[in-house]
Parts: structure tokens; sequence; C-alpha cells
């Protein structure tokens, strides 16, 4: 039987993380018998270590023996068949598999996030988009109008998933028993996608795999001049220790 281990991470989203673990329930009863799932939820509520740092204390003493680990937010809803797809998939070079996630408010499919590496061009952009609040507004204000004319992909080799939901293979976490991720919230994408390429595995996009955003409930509690700092210094150090 495989093994699966759901690692969710809530700030004052009682209702949200109530209406996701039901959806999880309901998509796992369609496979007793063939995977058993696992729920471990990191309340950054009581103790905020940020998206990853209270995600990977959990990863860090449980991940081990598990077939697929993921780390996802819990504004979500995982489609009914999602584990019944999940089983069917050949993961042998596969480390992070990236599912369909559709946020029906802005009409987008977040996946794929990053079909191929960035340059170091990138991070000098990003770099100036996130030194001024004014300029970051603008920007993600160009990324919702963008949105609306989000492409559908079938499914392929991507450098990196997003965010909102990340499921690692075995193979994974075989290669990363224990993970410390720098920074507070923000580029975990890049970081991730930069281990899995260091291990020789692959980042797979497959759209069976469905979940429905609901909206960034979380994140939407933080002011956008916190949302610059906290990417900037992410990206900084993902930029130092990957791309010099």
């Amino acid at each position: 039987m495989k093994k699966y281990l759901l690692i969710c991470v809530t700030y004052h989203t009682d209702e949200a993380l109530h209406a996701f673990v039901e959806s999880v329930h309901r998509a796992a009863e369609r496979v007793k018998g063939q995977m058993q799932v696992d729920i471990e939820v990191a309340d950054n509520g009581k103790d905020n270590r940020g998206y990853l740092g209270g995600a990977l204390s959990i990863y860090n003493a449980k991940a081990q023996g598990y077939d697929f680990v993921s780390i996802s937010n819990v504004d979500l809803e995982l489609a009914p068949d999602f584990f019944e797809q999940l089983v069917k998939i050949n993961v042998s070079d596969t480390g992070w598999l990236a599912p369909d996630i559709y946020t029906d408010k802005i009409n987008r499919h977040e996946n794929p996030y990053m079909l191929s590496r960035p340059k170091k061009r990138n991070f000098l952009i990003w770099n100036i988009i996130y030194s001024n609040t004014f300029i970051y507004r603008l920007y993600h204000a160009l990324y919702v109008l963008k949105s609306q004319k989000s492409k559908e992909y079938p499914s392929c080799e991507i450098y990196a998933g997003h965010g909102s939901f990340m499921l690692f293979t075995k193979a994974f976490v075989e290669q990363y028993p224990e993970l410390h991720f720098p920074g507070f919230m923000y580029g975990e994408e890049i970081w991730l996608a930069e281990l899995t390429r260091a291990s020789k595995l692959g980042v797979l996009y497959d759209p069976s795999l469905r979940i429905e955003n609901t909206g960034n409930i979380s994140t939407g509690l933080i002011n956008q001049a916190q949302k610059s700092k906290w990417s900037k210094e992410s990206l900084n150090f993902i930029f130092n220790q990957f791309f010099r």
C-alpha cells in the first residue's frame, strides 16, 4: 500500500482548513486499500515560522518512509479523484509532481508555475520590483491582468510548480530527508526546484491531478510592503546559493 503524508499550513484560517481536510478525506475514501493518507497541520497562528518554516519541522520529523509528501496551503479543494489519478502516474524519475491548480477568481491555472530555469537577469528585475512598493503593486496588477489569458498545458516536464501545493515523491525525500529553508516566506518554488534539479530528478506537471484554489486567504492578511521585503530577502539568498 502506498503512503501519503499531507502537510498543510494554516494561519488563522480554521474554516478553510476544515473545508480542505474534508476534501482530502473525500478523495482518500476512493483509494482505501490502495493508499494510506495521513494529515499533519502546521499551525502558524500559534507560532509563525513562515510557510516552509512550519511545514519543514513536520517534514523533517515524519517524511521518511512515505511514497508521497505534500506541503500546501489550506485555501484549496482536492478533486474527488485526486488520489485515484495519483496512483496511476509513473514517478520513477520524478522528484516533484505539480498538479493543475485552478483559481476561479482570476480564471487562471497556476501550473505550470515556471517552465524553465530563470536567468540572472530575472533576479535583477525581481530585485527592482521588490525594492519599491508602488512597482510591486503595479507588477501584481499586471500579473492579474495577464492571468485572464491563462494557458492550459498537457502533462510535461517543467522547472518549478506553484507553491500553494507542492507534491514530492519518495525519491526526493530520500535525497533530502531533512530541509531548512533560510528565508521566512516566498521564493520557495525556485529553492525547491534547484534542489530537485541538483538531485537529477524531474519536475512533472500533470493536469490529471486537479485542485481548486479558493483564494489567497493566509497571504491576504499580510501587507504588500512586508510581502516585498520577504520576497526580496528570499530571492537574494537563492541567487547567492544557486545562480552566482
